[in-house]
């Protein structure tokens, strides 16, 4: 398992992930900063720095399995002047980053393959190449990140949108459920994940491939079956 070749490929996936990962963190902690609620600057995770963002197992599962998750940022919604409005920017923020940078990488990786593909030229250097497998894991880890992200199970950013946007009676039910079952729900589905391929129900293409899908092929235009076979052919060149 552990070979040359995987490896590698990590490498290719490292800048993506370690972007898409910071990007995120820092935008849930920019914008409840903007919204009055210091908690994340005190912190300190109103920074670029990777070490504050990352999680040990999220990180691990991304680098593994092409999805995860990084550390929380801390949020005090008593500090929003309108927490439900407060709550619904500050947990937005994270998965908009991600669609904003996966959409520009998305657009220079189309670039980059039609210039690939009509300059044959270009294939003496590999630098072309590698940008090219760096460029992809970026757009697809952005974009996995933000539709993972926007799942409405807790504790994952799409539970409190939900939350915000539901009206005020349902909120306090549903906020009810999260405080006594929440943290159960995303790991539950996590397992569910990793298990349900060998079990005749693989969740991941079922609930993250087909929106990704759309988003590769909306920004980059070209399928994402297309990218994924240029990604194999110049990863063995």
């Amino acid at each position: 398992m552990f070979t040359a070749e995987f490896w590698l490929d990590k490498l290719y996936l490292a800048p993506g992930i370690l972007f898409g990962l910071v990007v995120h963190e820092f935008c849930h902690g920019y914008a409840a900063w903007r919204l009055g609620d210091p908690t994340a600057k005190q912190a300190g995770r109103l920074t670029f720095n990777p070490l504050k963002h990352l999680d040990l197992f999220g990180t691990i599962a991304l680098f593994l399995a092409r999805f995860g998750w990084a550390k929380p940022v801390p949020v005090d919604p008593r500090n929003f002047r309108d927490p439900r409005k407060g709550i619904l920017i500050t947990s937005l923020a994270g998965p908009v980053s991600n669609l904003a940078v996966g959409a520009v990488f998305g657009v220079a990786l189309g670039l980059l393959l039609d210039y690939l593909v009509k300059t044959p030229a270009a294939f003496a250097s590999p630098w072309p190449r590698v940008l090219y497998l760096v460029l992809f894991n970026a757009v697809y880890i952005n974009f996995v990140l933000a539709i993972f992200n926007l799942l409405p199970l807790p504790p994952l950013d799409g539970s409190n949108v939900l939350w915000a946007i539901l009206p005020r009676d349902m909120a306090v039910s549903y906020g009810r459920f999260v405080t006594r079952y929440g943290r159960y729900a995303v790991y539950v589905f996590i397992v569910l994940i990793f298990l349900g391929p060998s079990l005749g129900f693989p969740l991941f293409h079922w609930i993250i491939i087909p929106p990704v899908k759309f988003l590769v092929g909306l920004t980059s235009g070209v399928a994402l079956e297309e990218l994924w076979y240029f990604y194999a052919a110049f990863f063995t060149l």
